[in-house]
């Protein structure tokens, strides 16, 4: 490997992993904490991600370095990518991400043309692909590149391959140093690395945007206007209320939108998984009608987002039944009632009267706050559906 991108590579912080693990669900965990022989029972999500960190990072040097120089912490995330990919004999970026496809890569390549024609099958149908299934890795990752232009899908074969890793790590044995006293234990390494690849993956791409504000306000007419669709074509979570919908869009990798009259006893109400969902919003819409004002309701429910610690966004909607003489001092009121930022603070129509307007009134600004706290997130905004895969960008957490 060369020295400039080792050196790069190094200069990853040492916390990353640790900070990914946090941005995951608990029970997404387990399978990495099964692979390292971890028990996650009685450990919250803060402890068990600090318990996978550490033991991945002793796996990943020799037992001697561990115990006389390290003194057990074992060496950093970027040294252990680093030091994988060296015995692989493979060349790596510097970028922790990079390194990480780069190893999960290598993998697929080499476990793709040991498969039987049923186990390519299984994982070609699970990233949705129609037939017939490559036997080449190059038409594989080609075809699953293309098909949504971001890499989830292809790691996501990394997800499925991982449901025959038993049978076939033997294979790719050969190329790696196993089972030797001193020698980092990659019988582990590698596949922990390659979930971890899997969990960023879903991280950086899963987009979750809470709708918050009364059944009177036009949360419906928002979900609509912000994201082309209405609530009768998306497919609600299994096991979400009646008060609280959490709707996932077909077409989209990993979009969900929250909607909720509020953030307090309803969301003991609902199951685990869709509290899962609620736990891991990335940004919040308060949604708030012009019609009724700001009254105690609103300031407690729109505290609870603030509170949650997500970027919140208040947008006073049905700004067109409003005369526009009363607008500006409304608005300067509304915003003073809520304490809310000046960029944090929007007016809209959603649905507004026919005769006004035949399109939403204020939604581009909406978007844009949505898509820049999404990418200030470390998110792909990607999954939104009024952003150009093309001339979008992301940094990866």
């Amino acid at each position: 490997m060369e020295t400039e991108q080792r050196q790069e590579l190094t200069r990853g912080r040492e916390g990353d992993l640790e900070e990914l693990l946090r941005r995951c669900h608990r029970d997404e965990l387990y399978p990495l904490a099964k692979t390292l022989k971890i028990k996650p029972q009685g450990m919250g999500l803060k402890q068990l991600s600090s318990a996978i960190a550490g033991t991945l990072r002793r796996r990943g040097a020799h037992d001697g370095a561990n115990l006389f120089f390290r003194q057990g912490a074992g060496p950093t995330y970027p040294a252990v990518l680093r030091g994988l990919a060296q015995r692989l004999g493979i060349t790596v970026p510097g970028d922790i991400p990079g390194a990480e496809l780069a190893i999960l890569d290598w993998w697929v390549q080499r476990s793709w043309k040991t498969m039987d024609p049923d186990q390519r099958d299984e994982i070609w149908g699970s990233l949705a692909m129609q037939p017939p299934t490559p036997e080449d890795t190059a038409a594989l990752i080609a075809a699953s590149d293309k098909r949504i232009a971001n890499a989830y899908d292809y790691v996501r074969t990394a997800a499925a391959v991982g449901q025959v890793w038993g049978a076939l790590f033997p294979v790719a044995g050969g190329c790696l140093t196993l089972f030797t006293i001193m020698a980092p234990r990659d019988d582990l390494l590698l596949p922990a690395i390659l979930e971890i690849t899997r969990l960023r993956q879903i991280v950086v791409h899963r987009v979750t945007v809470g709708i918050v504000g009364s059944p009177s306000s036009g949360k419906d007419a928002a979900i609509k206007a912000i994201f082309g669709i209405d609530s009768g074509n998306v497919n609600p979570v299994a096991g979400s209320t009646t008060e609280v919908e959490i709707n996932k869009f077909e077409g989209a990798t990993a979009l969900y939108v929250v909607n909720t009259p509020g953030l307090g006893d309803i969301v003991e109400s609902v199951t685990e998984e869709a509290r899962q969902v609620l736990d891991h919003i990335d940004v919040f819409v308060y949604v708030v009608n012009a019609q009724g004002g700001v009254q105690s309701r609103e300031r407690e429910d729109w505290g609870q987002c603030r509170a949650s610690g997500r970027p919140s966004l208040a947008v006073v909607n049905k700004i067109d039944t409003l005369r526009e003489s009363d607008r500006e001092r409304y608005l300067t009121d509304a915003r003073a009632k809520l304490s809310v930022p000046e960029g944090d603070f929007l007016a809209a129509a959603f649905d507004p009267l026919p005769q006004l307007s035949e399109e939403p009134i204020g939604l581009e600004p909406v978007r844009n706050w949505i898509e820049e706290q999404l990418v200030m997130a470390g998110k792909d905004p990607r999954e939104l559906p009024w952003v150009d895969s093309e001339d979008s960008t992301v940094t990866e957490p």
